[in-house]
């Protein structure tokens, strides 16, 4: 049945795939191409509602073409005009969750075969087992392959993913992007069992996965009539514009007291609000600000209702209304500004250095509100300097050791945004606010672990760790002149040439990215050394007088082998367990517990 007026409804990605519908792509589109920056970003926005950042989250427009309508015994099948790369993605999903599933025996299997037969294929009698998604044709070998493989996994029989028109490469972008996917399932799947310590079990994580993308991930389907074209449509809706941030939104809001006169707008823009946006560090933190700065006023916020939460907040202004939305804005801004954008000057010391260190370990912009709050209410004398910078380093070990081990920051964004009302500046009910029941702070003995066997050299806080222990093994004043930090592995990523004698190819794998194996140089004497042998390196490194951790190493050891690696994580340890401590016997935070201090 067709239509000539153009329908645009909002709909759930479970709404499209649990539908009769075939999608079909033309074939003519373009292949898939979305790569792992592509995934990543998607999984990163499934994250955020997982966290409880937002409730749902927007995914853009859908074009659709409807070709032939769903009857008692077929599917119906729509033409994708645009969405492809979106909609293959979430499809692909959804198959790497039914294939994850499918090993981990019931309730897994029963998730599994209930994802392939609700979402993945169809049930009708003339189009059984035929996927609801049809790729480009020259993406067809890919699809097949994937789809195949998957439900062999899962004991699925009859699935039709044989076109017989089928061509393309056995392998390309469709083959890769699964396996980012499949990595990206199986990378949240370690992080919870870690960070849960089991409390958490594979299947909740996968079920919460996919109840994520089906029911809370939104979208805009235009379903064209016949009067529309769809290469026109399609081209209109992918031309670039400008896009109205939340930064626009509010600056509206905010000038909108002043319509009915110009001149006074004018004014208020030069003289209140443009000195306020002046004082940001660039548009990128303009844009972010007002999340966090919305969370201070209610934990409840999400990225979604953040406008609306702060117009709620300046409808009883009366008086001079542009002055005092300003006055509220600017409230955290220094604050935000020293932790976003390492703008350190307006902060005190001990302060000052803890939020140093926050800013150059890439913290987390979960942390955003309470540090804001923190911050200010010590520049507004309401905190000590001392309990501040306390709080500060129990947040830095928390996130250090997390590190370490390897737990991705997810769930913390529900921890912190609820902090300051739960803690204020107390550093012991920070500590105990810090946990939850996925949320752990790792224990002594499995930081230790991480420190002596852990990959330290893949980890984003790699240059961080080093620079701090370099920091604290140097003399004198080294932050204005501090050089930029090149991680060196002192036994080389090759094992070969005199190398071979020093380490077997165990303890080669077991400690090469180990924290102990390396050292901070500089980029031109780590282009120098290259895979030198261990008196070649020492020679070659006598100028390397900036990093002072690195020049004792080197000046102190006959040679570099396997026990010379756990004899320095033997002096590393104590240093970082006193550097990045625990903060006492997590026994000792029960009575906080039962006051309700820590997070659920």
């Amino acid at each position: 049945m067709t239509h000539e007026q153009l329908d645009a409804d909002p709909i759930l990605v479970l709404d499209r795939f649990d539908d009769e519908i075939v999608l079909a792509c033309p074939l003519f589109q373009r292949r898939f191409v979305w790569g792992e920056r592509n995934i990543k970003q998607l999984f990163d926005d499934i994250d955020t509602v997982i966290d409880g950042a937002y409730t749902k989250r927007f995914l853009g427009a859908l074009v659709f073409n409807n070709e032939a309508p769903t009857t008692s015994a077929a599917a119906g099948r729509y033409w994708i005009i645009d969405g492809q790369q979106r909609l293959t993605t979430l499809y692909l999903i959804l198959v790497a969750v039914a294939e994850q599933a499918s090993a981990m025996g019931e309730p897994g299997i029963e998730l599994a075969r209930d994802t392939f037969h609700t979402y993945l294929v169809s049930n009708k009698k003339n189009t059984k087992g035929v996927p609801k998604l049809r790729p480009t044709l020259v993406d067809s070998k890919q699809f097949e392959t994937i789809l195949n493989r998957a439900a062999v996994k899962c004991g699925i029989k009859g699935v039709q993913a044989s076109p017989s028109l089928a061509v393309g490469d056995e392998s390309g972008a469709m083959r890769q992007g699964y396996k980012v996917i499949m990595r990206c399932i199986s990378d949240r799947l370690m992080s919870t069992r870690v960070s849960a310590e089991g409390a958490v079990s594979d299947f909740s994580t996968l079920e919460t996965l996919r109840e994520t993308i089906l029911e809370r991930l939104e979208l805009v389907e235009i379903r064209l009539g016949l009067e529309h074209d769809p290469n026109e449509v399609f081209d209109r809706l992918n031309k670039e514009g400008e896009r109205l941030g939340i930064i626009d939104l509010v600056r509206n809001e905010v000038l909108k007291h002043l319509d009915a006169d110009p001149k006074a707008a004018q004014a208020a823009y030069s003289q209140e609000w443009k000195p306020f946006e002046d004082a940001f560090a660039d548009d990128s933190s303009k844009a972010k600000y007002f999340f966090p700065f919305a969370l201070t006023l209610s934990d409840s916020v999400t990225q979604a209702t953040t406008f609306s939460t702060l117009s709620n907040d300046w409808k009883e202004i009366t008086d001079d209304p542009v002055a005092e939305i300003v006055r509220r804005l600017r409230r955290h801004q220094s604050a935000y500004n020293a932790i976003h954008s390492a703008r350190l000057q307006l902060i005190d010391e001990p302060v000052r250095e803890q939020v140093r260190r926050l800013t150059a370990l890439n913290r987390p912009s979960s942390v955003y509100p309470y540090v804001m709050q923190l911050l200010t209410a010590t520049a507004e004398g309401d905190a000590s300097t001392s309990d501040a910078a306390e709080c500060l380093h129990v947040i830095e070990s928390f996130l250090i050791r997390r590190a370490f081990c390897g737990i991705e920051p997810t769930g913390l964004h529900a921890i912190f945004k609820r902090l300051w009302n739960l803690a204020g500046s107390d550093a012991r009910a920070v500590r105990a606010g810090i946990v939850s029941k996925t949320v752990t702070f790792p224990s002594d003995a499995q930081f230790e672990a991480a420190i002596r066997f852990g990959d330290l050299y893949h980890r984003k806080i790699c240059s961080y760790v080093l620079e701090e222990y370099e920091r604290a093994h140097t003399s004198g004043d080294i932050l204005k002149s501090y050089p930029s930090i090149t991680v060196d592995h002192v036994a080389p990523q090759e094992r070969k040439g005199s190398w071979a004698a020093s380490f077997t190819p165990e303890e080669h794998a077991e400690l090469l990215h180990t924290w102990a194996n390396l050292v901070p140089l500089s980029s031109e004497a780590n282009s120098s050394k290259g895979t030198s042998s261990w008196i070649e390196a020492q020679s070659k490194l006598k100028l390397e007088t900036v990093f002072s951790t690195t020049k004792h190493l080197y000046d102190s050891h006959v040679e570099w082998n396997a026990d010379s690696v756990r004899q320095r994580g033997d002096v590393l340890v104590p240093w970082a367990l006193a550097r990045w401590p625990e903060f006492g016997d997590p026994a000792d935070f029960s009575a906080l517990e039962t006051q309700g201090l820590t997070g659920q």
